[in-house]
């Protein structure tokens, strides 16, 4: 049994050992030259306008999980209609599917009515 694996184990040794073996060689002859510009946030060659290190309002966090829910719930809709494109001559098959779409949109409906009645999309 370790025969079929020592060359899996082999593999990912030498992977490992590549990986580090390039952090260990950039750290022992990278050039690093510490300066105050060097630490600074580069914004296409102009000056600063803002500190780096600026608060962000947790609204821009409200939107973006929003926005991958509502997206990856959309991404599941196509297998959906696949399915049911496929099935067209099974009636029985067809309404279930029929069905299960409507349901599924309902409960995306009733989710942006909540989410728009606690004022998560409003903007202030």
């Amino acid at each position: 049994m370790f025969e079929t694996y020592l060359s899996i184990f082999m593999m990912v040794l030498i992977a490992i050992a590549l990986g580090v073996g390039m952090f260990v060689f950039s750290y022992i002859f990278g050039y690093v030259k510490k300066s105050r510009t060097s630490k600074e946030t580069y914004e296409c060659g102009m000056p600063l306008l803002d500190e780096a290190q600026k608060r962000i309002s947790i609204r821009y966090y409200v939107v973006l999980l929003l926005f991958l829910l509502f997206d990856v719930e959309t991404l599941l809709l196509f297998p959906i209609i696949a399915v049911y494109r496929e099935m067209m001559g099974d009636a029985g098959f067809k309404f279930y599917t029929l069905l299960e779409l409507i349901i599924f949109i309902g409960i995306l409906f009733v989710g942006y009515i909540y989410i728009n009645k606690k004022g998560a999309l409003k903007w202030e």
